[in-house]
């Protein structure tokens, strides 16, 4: 029995075999090629990411509630001489509102 190496028209056999044959001519060292260009992959940072990331550490290092503010409050209100403002409070408050009006109303 023979064995056509041109079976027909669509298979094209004799392409794959030679693919295969060449990879294996090529050994490893081209292997070693592919391993070492993969090693040398860097991440470049734009420097607006690093301003970001740096801008994001110094945040992260500010505590998140001020403990010296809130002593002193404490030691305030328990001797008795934490005084209130009531107008400065009043004041305070009509400004945020008036400003979450005007916000509302320019949809910001």
């Amino acid at each position: 029995m023979e064995i056509d190496k041109n079976p027909g028209p669509g298979i094209q056999v004799d392409a794959y075999v030679n693919q295969v044959h060449d990879k294996n001519k090529a050994g490893p060292a081209e292997d070693k090629a592919d391993k070492v260009s993969a090693k040398t992959d860097t991440v470049v940072i734009s420097d607006a990411a690093r301003r970001i990331q740096e801008a994001r550490a110094q945040l992260d290092a500010i505590p998140d509630v001020r403990e010296d503010k809130v002593a002193e409050l404490r030691n305030k209100i328990q001797n008795g001489s934490y005084q209130v403002d009531a107008e400065k409070t009043a004041e305070k408050m009509l400004k945020e509102h008036l400003g979450n009006a005007i916000d509302n109303e320019l949809k910001i």
